[in-house]
């Protein structure tokens, strides 16, 4: 809200495009990839892939609008 993550350095998270920091003052760095909170890259990309096809899935609801 101060604005002080407006010149943050960041990382892209794969198949989100998520700018995330890569240090936040009194963050444990370890904590801001997402990445590094599962017990495996495998399991991250398992629960990102299933996060994804429910993006997806809600968002085909909205495709028969005049703006989708």
């Amino acid at each position: 809200l101060n604005g002080s993550l407006d010149n943050a350095e960041t990382f892209r998270l794969p198949m989100f495009d998520l700018a995330i920091p890569t240090e936040l003052p009194g963050v444990d760095t370890r904590i801001l990839d997402p990445r590094n909170t599962y017990a495996s890259p495998e399991q991250w990309q398992e629960k990102a892939n299933a996060l994804a096809k429910l993006f997806i899935e809600n968002f085909e609801k909205y495709t028969d609008t005049p703006a989708g």
